[in-house]
C-alpha cells in the first residue's frame, strides 16, 4: 500500500502541468537551447524565500449560502532561475514547496457578513512557476503562470449554526487533508537583483475524494494543452521578443482560467464527477533570492 502511494505521488508530481511537458528548453544569448538538466548542473538555480498575503473567497457551486472572506498568509521555499534569453528578455523558472493559512482572524478588514459560512483552511504543497519578462540586472518585470498540487484541510466555524446544505459540504471533507490543485497568474517586479514584489490571482480546487484515474485523465488533458502552448509561444518569443512574452502570458492564463472554470462544477472534468470546493485568492508577495 505504501509503495502504491509513493508511486502515485511521483506520478502526481510528474503530471504537474508544465513540469514535465513545458521544460522543453530555454534559449540562451546565443540562441541555443538550455535544458532543465543543464540548468541544474551549471548551477543556474538559486534558493529563494517568498512571503504572500492577501484575501481569499471559498465557494461551492449550488450552495445557497456564501462563504465568508478570509485572509491568506503563505510561505514559499524553493529554487529559482532567471535567465537572460535575449537582450532585455528574461525567462523565469521556479520550483518550490509552500504552506498556506486561510482565516478570518487575518482578514485585512471588516467583519463577516450576516449569514456567511465561516471556515478556516490549512494547506501545503509543491509547485512550478514559469514565465517570461523584460529587463535584466537590477530591474525587471516578469509575467508568470504557476501550477501546484497541494493538500488542504477545511475546518468549519460555528458548524451548529450553519444551514444543513453547508454542513453537508464540510461533512464531505471530514476535517482531513484533501488533495487538490491550483492555478495562478501574476506579475513579478524585480526592484533589485535579489528582491522582487509580486501580485497574483489564484484559483484552487479541493477534491472531497481523489478518484485517481479520472483525475489523471483530466490533468493530462490540461498538461497537454499547456505543454503545446508552451512550445508554441516559445517559438513566438524567439521571433518577437517584445510581443512574445505578453502572448505567452495571455494564452497560458486563458487555458488555466478555462480549465479552472470547468473544475468548479466538475472536479474531474470532462469525466462528470462531483462538485468540489474552490478557493479564489488575490495575493501580494515579496521574494528574496539568495
Amino acid at each position: 500500500m505504501r509503495h502504491k502511494a509513493f508511486i502515485s505521488l511521483i506520478i502526481l508530481v510528474l503530471c504537474l502541468p508544465q513540469l514535465a511537458t513545458a521544460q522543453l528548453g530555454r534559449w540562451n544569448d546565443d540562441g541555443a537551447e538550455t535544458s532543465f538538466e543543464q540548468k541544474i548542473t551549471t548551477g543556474n538555480y538559486r534558493p529563494f524565500i517568498e512571503a504572500n498575503y492577501g484575501v481569499a473567497k471559498p465557494r461551492f457551486e449550488g450552495l445557497n449560502s456564501d462563504f465568508g472572506t478570509l485572509g491568506v498568509m503563505e510561505l514559499k521555499l524553493g529554487y529559482a532561475s532567471v535567465d537572460t534569453v535575449r537582450k532585455k528578455l528574461v525567462s523565469l523558472d521556479q520550483l518550490y514547496a509552500f504552506g498556506s493559512y486561510f482565516g478570518e482572524d487575518i482578514r485585512p478588514s471588516g467583519a463577516p457578513d450576516e449569514g456567511d459560512v465561516g471556515s478556516e483552511l490549512a494547506r501545503f504543497g509543491l509547485g512550478n512557476r514559469l514565465g517570461y519578462g523584460y529587463g535584466g540586472g537590477f530591474l525587471g518585470l516578469e509575467m508568470y503562470n504557476q501550477n501546484s498540487i497541494n493538500w488542504t484541510r477545511i475546518t468549519p466555524l460555528a458548524y451548529d449554526d450553519m444551514a444543513p446544505d453547508a454542513q453537508a459540504v464540510f461533512d464531505r471533507y471530514e476535517h482531513k487533508f484533501r488533495f487538490g490543485q491550483l492555478m495562478e497568474a501574476g506579475l513579478k517586479a524585480r526592484v533589485f537583483g535579489s528582491f522582487s514584489l509580486s501580485v497574483g490571482a489564484e484559483g484552487a480546487v479541493i477534491f472531497p475524494r481523489t478518484v485517481f484515474w479520472p483525475w489523471l485523465g483530466s490533468a493530462m488533458l490540461y498538461s497537454g494543452a499547456q505543454g503545446a502552448l508552451q512550445h508554441f509561444s516559445e517559438q513566438i518569443v524567439d521571433v518577437s521578443p517584445v510581443i512574445g512574452p505578453m502572448l505567452h502570458f495571455v494564452l497560458k492564463t486563458g487555458v488555466s482560467l478555462g480549465y479552472y472554470m470547468m473544475l468548479r462544477e466538475d472536479m474531474h472534468w470532462p469525466f462528470d464527477y462531483e462538485t468540489p470546493m474552490t478557493v479564489e485568492s488575490l495575493k501580494l508577495g515579496a521574494t528574496i533570492t539568495f
